[in-house]
């Protein structure tokens, strides 16, 4: 079982601990880096946009027994409670620091990362989490250790991960396949542009090259030629406000390098994408649009899973 320092003030923690959590809570994952810092930060500014509460997880991975010095008399459990004193008044003031996080509920877990904070996220009844990422070396990439993509694989909720403040945004690219998943994902991108703004619906033809020899286009594929019927379809499910442009694009090539060139040019500040769902291996073996945006993207990326 895993150790919890929950201290949340009086006011969160009725409303997170003994109520049934308010619709739109935001979770956000803080380890005291700048990038979970960043993500706190937008995560303050979109819980204040939607006039709901914020719950800041910061999860400490199992201190290893060997490096306990035996000739101390100490046991990991007394560790451990140490550990997650010293994070707690980490975290008090990283909340105290960042405008509107002074009033969240937060909580100090030792446990795996990404289980710890999809756990809390389902606990908590919120319905998005904010985690920040940074780049990481080849080893970590090939054993799994990016916590941010395995959140993205874990969480039921749409995860969005920044390098920075994320103001909020006037224009998102979100990159559309028709699936239930990507539909999802237009969805959310729209409800984070707060009622004004451009969304970009952008749909990426693969370039012939890349089908291999003798392949047949299924009789109900959904491009070239109804690519216009499925964005007007996407339009309509929609509902968008007045005030947002709706713009689709189609392009040609590669997906991610595809979306990367374009959000740049368009300086659109996120990129919105469905996750299908692909396990690790999956990911690894196939390549994953998800996966190489998180990595190579310079603005934020919100991935969204499919939908029930």
């Amino acid at each position: 079982m895993s150790d919890t320092i929950t201290s949340p003030r009086s006011s969160t923690a009725k409303s997170w601990g003994h109520e049934p959590p308010l619709p739109g809570g935001v979770v956000v994952a803080i380890d005291g880096s700048p990038e979970s810092v960043a993500a706190l930060n937008t995560a303050s500014m979109i819980a204040k946009r939607r006039g709901c509460l914020g719950h800041a997880v910061s999860v400490l991975p199992p201190f290893p027994s060997y490096r306990i010095d035996p000739r101390v008399q100490t046991s990991e459990e007394n560790m451990d409670s140490l550990r997650l004193q010293l994070r707690d008044v980490a975290v008090r003031d990283i909340l105290k620091g960042a405008e509107g996080a002074e009033e969240w509920s937060h909580e100090v877990i030792v446990g795996q990362p990404a289980h710890a904070i999809v756990s809390v996220t389902k606990a908590r009844g919120a319905d998005l989490i904010v985690i920040g990422r940074r780049e990481h070396g080849m080893m970590d990439r090939i054993i799994g250790g990016e916590t941010t993509l395995q959140v993205m694989r874990l969480s039921a909720v749409p995860v969005l991960a920044v390098q920075s403040d994320l103001e909020w945004p006037r224009s998102i690219a979100a990159a559309v396949d028709f699936s239930p998943s990507s539909m999802r994902a237009a969805q959310v991108a729209l409800e984070m542009l707060g009622g004004s703004g451009t969304l970009y619906l952008v749909h990426v033809e693969p370039p012939v090259e890349l089908f291999p020899p003798g392949f047949m286009v299924p009789d109900d594929v959904r491009y070239p030629g109804y690519v216009a019927t499925w964005f007007q379809r996407l339009v309509d499910s929609l509902h968008a406000p007045q005030d947002v442009i709706v713009e689709p694009v189609v392009l040609n090539g590669k997906p991610a390098p595809a979306l990367v060139e374009f959000t740049e040019c368009v300086d659109a500040a996120m990129i919105a994408v469905g996750s299908h769902g692909q396990t690790r291996m999956e990911g690894f073996l196939l390549g994953s649009v998800c996966t190489a945006l998180v990595r190579e993207a310079r603005c934020a990326v919100l991935v969204s899973p499919p939908g029930d």
